[in-house]
């Protein structure tokens, strides 16, 4: 063993590292970054899901509203939404999915989605015209994922036309036109309209949902679609 000389003349013997022991301890460094590695990639692509077409018929209501699911389906149930509401976004993160895979995608239910842009919203209006134009070019719910996906990047920013417009690239629109569509002001102007009807009709919390007649919110939703479907037979 080699020693050096310690304070008073004391020897302070340096030990050897058992080779076993230094490699045992690269091989937990190693594992513990590549366990780190494949968290980062597991959250990064939990919280930045494909934005893909739905699995079911899509159109629009006599009123111009988006739905999707069977247009026969024996249950409707219309969202009144805001873009920029959290609430909004957390029902489409963790309840959608789930609601998607079991009644719109299996023909039981017809789900349509009313614009509510909430006054406190700054750019509730412009992000809900931003999924009507690109409805125009047959894009109307990969936007509306968009949206609700990178709420929190576009939310606090001052400006969000240019961002939209790069959503709209980034989904494969033809961003001219889309961008004539933004700065037109005509899905704006029925965007409000919509949120005017929303609020004559009683709707004043954000997301709400109106099931064959009957008004709940979030955590209401699946027993009210389930008592729906019971009714009608299903």
């Amino acid at each position: 063993m080699s020693s050096v000389s310690g304070q008073r003349g004391r020897k302070v013997t340096a030990r050897k590292q058992n080779p076993l022991t230094i490699f045992y301890l690269v091989v937990g460094a190693i594992a513990l970054i590549g366990i780190a590695v494949l968290a980062t990639y597991l959250l990064r692509n939990r919280a930045n899901p494909p934005i893909a077409a739905p699995a079911a018929p899509v159109g629009q209501t006599d009123e111009g509203f988006w739905y999707k699911g069977n247009p026969d389906a024996p249950v409707t149930v219309t969202e009144y939404a805001d873009y920029q509401c959290p609430s909004c976004a957390y029902y489409e993160r963790n309840m959608a999915p789930i609601i998607s895979r079991d009644y719109i995608e299996t023909g039981k239910v017809r789900f349509i989605y009313h614009e509510v842009p909430l006054d406190s919203h700054q750019h509730a209006v412009a992000a809900a015209a931003a999924a009507r134009c690109a409805g125009e070019q047959g894009k109307f719910w990969q936007m509306h994922d968009m949206l609700y996906l990178n709420q929190q990047q576009w939310s606090p920013l001052n400006n969000v036309q240019n961002v939209f417009s790069g959503y709209a690239g980034q989904l494969g629109l033809d961003r001219a036109a889309f961008d004539a569509c933004m700065s037109g002001g005509a899905q704006a102007q029925a965007v409000t309209a919509a949120a005017e009807a929303a609020f004559a009709a009683g709707v004043n919390a954000t997301p709400t949902f109106n099931v064959n007649g009957q008004i709940v919110d979030m955590r209401g939703l699946p027993g009210a679609i389930e008592a729906a479907l019971r009714a009608a037979g299903q």
